[in-house]
């Protein structure tokens, strides 16, 4: 074990120790490098013919690192400003990156086109004819300002200045994919180091990153509209199917990528083989332990780690409630791994890491505590360990199941806190960890409660990959007297699921492993305009389903099982919606007139109820109507 951790602790300065790296991502006005000391103490007046005057020495946009990642006002006191001091904060400065870019560059690339004008050969027999150490360092150079640097000067684009032939189709930079990545993907899988001290690691040391970075290139280009990612998917794979994957965290990493991703395009089986291979090396790591984030030394890493097994168990809890497993694996794994903190610490300065017995007494504490959006996410992933498999129990003993899961997840809504009862931040945008917490809280009650309900699954409900119906139960007749209380609190929890994806946010920035729990939410209201709704309240549920398929929709231009999820939801809705609507007893016989059934084969249990609906399946209406062809709509659209 220590053999294998030594190479994430050896060679990683800490923040403070690594000022040097850190300045090429800062820009903080200070004077040229290659300038004269005292002439950076002078400026120009404004008035023609008088001497240059000297100014005061402190520089208008110094800030210490610390104050600008957590974007405060900093008093730029040196050696420590006094916000620090009085935080108790470790502070240091960042140097300019000004005058850091290779001088030479330009002679050099100048020195080629001067020999492209002399030779009649090509610009790459150019090349070939310098020696071979001149052409690697310029190539270095060039690659090194186009990928890592955060601003980029117009002297070295390829179309003035390179001298390699330009490709006939723009190819997005590696610089701009790893943008796209943090802006549209990283805020709802925060597992990977932030940005700025991933940039610097990967200045620092390329190395370590080399079979993570093809994953995020990938993912980044799904989100470039007209982009083929074709090659950028073989590379990732390619990647990850080496047989010499060095056994680290990294390694990890971009495993738990790529099965996010795999899943995302509809291949669940092999998303699952690679969660698989990633949870065994994580358990071989011992990743579950807080030692191994421990021994870390620095923080910032330390806590990638431990979000790292976290959003792995996550991850895995998920992927086995769309399989309908009873349980997922490492739900059976003892974690002494410390908790998350929150994601404007987790790009500033690492607090202490609290554990799982502190967020367990949490409730018996005189004053509140309030842990970070992430644990209460974790809370409810093991809440959902629990629940797994409850619908393979008999029908007797599933009511006391449902009762019991259900005050688990009241007592997790009751106890949280005032400032993480709403998915909306203190910043007034959304906190996507949280939305991924309630998202499945209201998943998790439709799931629970529908089964009990009067919101019966139809036959055709099984071509749903997503949400399939569960196992069928035998109904009594004492069971009547709850169907109401199952029914509402399922109803209350699909419109809640679904009107999250209202928020004004882009759709395409939450997570694609919540798109099964969407098609399960805009089932159960297909299934309330089916059996139990009418006039009002049966026009707003369609409007809900509309939602929810426009959810599937945004979806699904970049995530493929979102675009299969829609055509199932939608052929299951034309199917409903084709129906007659529930509107009072009288027409039960239109409605079951409409499909040619008597009403005398209806059996007096389901005459009972007052909305006078048979379940799909007696019914075998589905054998009678092709759901596909949108015959029948009522003049009804979706």
């Amino acid at each position: 074990m220590n053999s294998i951790t030594n190479e994430f602790v050896s060679g990683r300065p800490s923040p403070r120790d690594n000022a040097d790296n850190l300045s090429m991502f800062f820009d903080f006005g200070t004077p040229n490098q290659n300038q004269n000391p005292s002439d950076s103490m002078r400026v120009l007046s404004i008035g023609q013919g008088q001497e240059p005057v000297q100014r005061g020495g402190i520089r208008v946009s110094l800030a210490c690192v610390p104050c600008r990642s957590r974007h405060v006002k900093c008093g730029a006191e040196m050696p420590n400003c006094s916000r620090c001091l009085q935080d108790d904060k470790p502070c240091f400065y960042a140097k300019s990156r000004r005058g850091m870019r290779d001088r030479n560059v330009p002679r050099k690339r100048a020195s080629l086109r001067e020999a492209g004008k002399g030779s009649p050969g090509s610009s790459s027999s150019t090349a070939q004819s310098l020696p071979s150490h001149n052409s690697r360092e310029l190539h270095r150079a060039a690659s090194s300002t186009e990928s890592y640097h955060a601003a980029s000067d117009a002297s070295d684009s390829p179309s003035s200045s390179s001298p390699r032939p330009r490709p006939s189709h723009k190819v997005p930079s590696p610089r701009r994919l790893l943008e796209l990545y943090y802006s549209s993907f990283h805020k709802a899988h925060p597992f990977l180091l932030p940005r700025y001290y991933f940039l610097s690691r990967l200045q620092s040391d390329p190395e370590s990153l080399k079979h993570l970075l093809p994953i995020m290139h990938y993912l980044g280009s799904l989100f470039l509209p007209d982009m083929a990612s074709s090659e950028l998917r073989a590379a990732a794979l390619r990647e990850i199917e080496l047989v010499n994957l060095p056994p680290n965290g990294f390694t990890v990493q971009a495993l738990l990528l790529t099965a996010i991703a795999v899943h995302s395009q509809d291949e669940l089986v092999h998303a699952r083989a690679i969660l698989d291979k990633a949870i065994y090396l994580a358990l071989d790591l011992r990743m579950n332990s807080r030692t191994f984030a421990n021994m870390e030394r620095d923080p910032v890493m330390a806590e990638s780690w431990r979000r790292t097994y976290w959003f792995l168990y996550m991850t895995d809890a998920l992927f086995a409630a769309i399989r309908r497993a009873p349980n997922f694996l490492l739900f059976t794994v003892d974690a002494t791994v410390e908790l998350p903190c929150e994601e404007c610490d987790y790009d500033g300065i690492i607090p202490r890491p609290r554990t799982l017995d502190e967020y367990e007494a949490r409730d018996f504490e005189d004053e509140e505590v309030v842990f970070s959006s992430f644990t209460y996410l974790i809370d409810l992933t093991r809440i959902t360990g629990a629940i797994l498999g409850f619908d393979h129990f008999p029908r007797k003993e599933m009511e006391i199941a449902v009762n019991n899961a259900d005050a688990m997840l009241v007592n997790w809504k009751l106890h949280l806190p005032k400032e993480k009862q709403s998915v909306i931040d203190k910043n007034e945008e959304v906190d996507e960890i949280l939305f991924q917490a309630q998202n499945l809280l209201q998943i998790l009650l439709v799931f629970i409660h529908r089964p009990l309900s009067r919101l019966f699954h139809s036959p055709i409900e099984k071509i749903s990959q997503c949400a399939p119906p569960p196992m069928p139960h035998q109904m009594t007749g004492e069971e009547d007297k709850t169907y109401w209380l199952h029914t509402k609190k399922t109803l209350e929890a699909a419109e809640a699921a679904i009107n999250l994806y209202a928020l004004p946010c882009p759709i395409i920035n939450h997570t694609p492993l919540g798109i099964c729990g969407l098609a399960l939410s805009t089932l159960a209201n297909l299934s309330a305009c089916a059996y139990v709704l009418n006039g009002v309240e049966w026009y707003r549920t369609r409007d809900r389903i509309r939602l929810g398929l426009g959810g599937l929709k945004a979806m699904g231009e970049i995530w493929q099982i979102s675009k299969r999820t829609e055509t199932e939801v939608k052929q299951i809705a034309r199917s409903v919606f084709a129906m007659a609507r529930p509107q009072d007893a009288k027409n039960i016989d239109n409605a079951f007139a409409f499909q040619g059934i008597e009403t005398s084969t209806i059996t007096p249990d389901i005459q009972a109820l007052d909305v006078g609906w048979e379940e799909l399946g007696q019914l075998e209406y589905f054998n009678t109507w092709d759901g596909m062809s949108g015959s029948g709509m009522n003049g009804i659209s979706i």
